[in-house]
């Protein structure tokens, strides 16, 4: 009746964990990413729960993965991937809207994939098993990979930016969602600067 891995859990308790754990998350991430894309336009708030569902699954993911050592180079390079998806999608939203500041999120997103790039390859050339171990570097580098809080914090932050910089850009200024993009926008800003830097 337990599950052998988990010796506390009841077995199909412990295969849906599983089932969920394995890189299917990276494709519902992909696929919530797409979906709100598709429908930025139409419903605003459906938009924000799509985004704030992957949001929730990246993290998901990337504990499950570590917790219970599901972790694969297949899942790390999907996951890079889908997180880059879904925020170049943002960027082009917001650049869409905000066409003064066109050139300005072009260059952050050519940054934003360039940097992640640079430092996924360096950390697989220099031989470690994973990206967010910063043996030599920059402390604010370290603080964001090394402490788990500061990194979901930030990234959460991040999106947040993104996500309520075009809601408050693209709703009616009487509406409740506007009101609410406004506050989320003036709270996330400082740690989204952070991890832009």
């Amino acid at each position: 009746y337990l599950c052998k891995k988990c010796t506390h859990l009841p077995r199909f308790i412990c295969f849906l964990f599983f089932f969920f754990s394995l890189p299917l998350k990276g494709y519902i991430r992909v696929l919530l990413a797409l979906s709100s894309f598709a429908i930025f336009q139409k419903n605003l708030v459906i938009f924000c729960v799509f985004n704030a569902a992957n949001q929730l699954l990246d993290a998901a993911d990337g504990w499950a993965a570590r917790r219970y050592n599901q972790t694969s180079n297949f899942g790390k390079i999907l996951d890079q991937i889908t997180d880059r998806l879904s925020t170049v999608l943002l960027y082009l939203l917001n650049s869409n809207v905000n066409s003064e500041y066109m050139i300005a999120i072009g260059l952050l997103m050519i940054a934003d994939i360039g940097g992640h790039y640079i430092h996924a390859t360096s950390c697989l050339i220099a031989g470690n098993k994973s990206h967010k171990k910063i043996d030599d570097g920059d402390i604010l580098l370290k603080l964001y990979y090394e402490n788990p809080a500061v990194m979901f914090v930030s990234i959460v932050c991040y999106e947040t930016f993104w996500i309520s910089a075009y809601v408050f850009k693209v709703s009616a200024e009487h509406l409740f969602i506007h009101k609410l993009s406004y506050y989320t926008l003036m709270c996330s800003i400082p740690l989204a600067m952070f991890k832009a830097v």
